[in-house]
This record gives structure tokens, sequence and C-alpha cells, in this order.
């Protein structure tokens, strides 16, 4: 990392962090001051880390995952990393920007379709702190220790939110390797559906772990706000 990405990478830190303290207390005062609702410090700080992390950090967490998933397929298809070897893992080397292509009405659609989808569902299942409280009630309650209730929020927090978004982008993706391996596409065409697929299982992906990011920030929240 050079130093003008690390004091970059700083300043960014100390404004979020100025954001979202003011962002805090304002909401606070305004609601609780200004509307007839009751809210705490707790469910306030935890609605804005997750609208943050909906709205900002998944189409960020998407961008690095797309462009990685791009760079391990190129590598993959140019004979630089031999299928069915291990993946280097996430981010443990620089990788190239996914090429820009053309992308279809219907295309276009999609993607801001699964995107508002991303996000609505992202805030209604955990910017609510009562929702929060009430998943990790409920995995507390069918957990026998510390070890066990990792292992259920693993499998409620992200396989089954993976599993889901597979299920949705699969169509898709199954239709676009159809048409890839029936060899009629032409070489720019072929691109484009080759960097939609990637562009679906890094937002799968990102989706997954945003809502890993919003579980754990609330369960922070909850355990020692």
């Amino acid at each position: 990392m050079t130093f003008r990405a690390a004091v970059r990478m700083i300043v960014l830190g100390m404004g979020g962090t100025a954001v979202i303290l003011f962002g805090w207390i304002g909401l606070v005062y305004a609601v609780n001051t200004y509307t007839s609702v009751i809210m705490t410090a707790e469910a306030a700080l935890n609605l804005i880390i997750v609208a943050l992390l909906a709205v900002v950090g998944l189409p960020v967490i998407h961008a690095a995952n797309y462009r990685w998933f791009w760079d391990v397929h190129s590598n993959q298809v140019s004979g630089a990393i031999s299928f069915g070897r291990q993946i280097p893992e996430f981010g443990s080397e620089p990788t190239a920007p996914a090429p820009r292509v053309n992308k279809t009405a219907g295309q276009r659609l999609l993607y801001v379709s699964l995107y508002a989808v991303g996000i609505l569902s992202l805030i209604a299942a955990y910017a609510p702190i009562d929702h929060q409280a009430w998943l990790a009630g409920l995995l507390a309650r069918f957990s026998a220790g510390r070890e066990s209730f990792s292992s259920l929020a693993r499998l409620v927090v992200i396989y089954l939110p993976m599993i889901v978004s597979l299920a949705i982008i699969a169509p898709f993706v199954e239709w676009d390797r159809r048409r890839l391996e029936d060899g009629v596409v032409d070489p720019e065409e072929a691109l484009r559906l080759q960097a939609k697929r990637q562009w679906l299982f890094a937002f799968a992906t990102a989706f997954v772990m945003t809502g890993f990011i919003a579980f754990v920030a609330g369960n922070m929240i909850l355990g020692f706000l």
C-alpha cells in the first residue's frame, strides 16, 4: 500500500466516522424532539449503519467482488490458473479492472431490479433494531453455546441468503451458459455474457457479505451499547 493510499483510507475513515457520529446524534434528537416516536440510541445507530451498508457498502463490495471474479475467470481462461487448482484468496494479489462492455436494455433493467431488491431487503431485515434483537434471540434459543451460535448464525445469515440469491440468478446464468456453449454468439456478445455472469455471481456474494456485516454490527450494538 502506498503512502497516498494509506492517507486516503485514513481520511475516508475519519470522514465516515464523523458522518455516522453526527448523523447518529442528529437522528436521535430530531426523532425524539419533533415526532411522537421514541427512538433509542441503539436503534438510531443500527439504522444509520445498516442504511450506509445497503446504499454505499453493497455497491463497493460488489465492485470489488466483480473485479476479483473477472480476474480469476480471465486467469483460468488464459491458463494462468488451471481449472481445479485452488483459487488465490480474495484481495491477495493485484487485479485488472473488468472490461467495459455494452449492456442491453434488459440487462440494465435486471441490474437495477437486483439492486433495488437487495438494498430494500437489507434495510428491511437489519435496519430495525427489533429485528436484530429477534434474530439474535432466535439463534441463542437454539444454540448450546458460543460455537453452536456461530455455526447457526452462519447457516441463517450466510448460507441461507446465498442459496436464495443463487436461486434468483440461476435462470439468467443458465441461459447465458447455454448460449455460450452453443457457440453461436460472436466474440463481443460472448464477452458481454461472460461479464454478465461474473457480475451476477459477484452481486450475490456482495449481498451476502453486506448482510453478514450488518448482522455483526447489530449484534455489537445490542451487546455493547
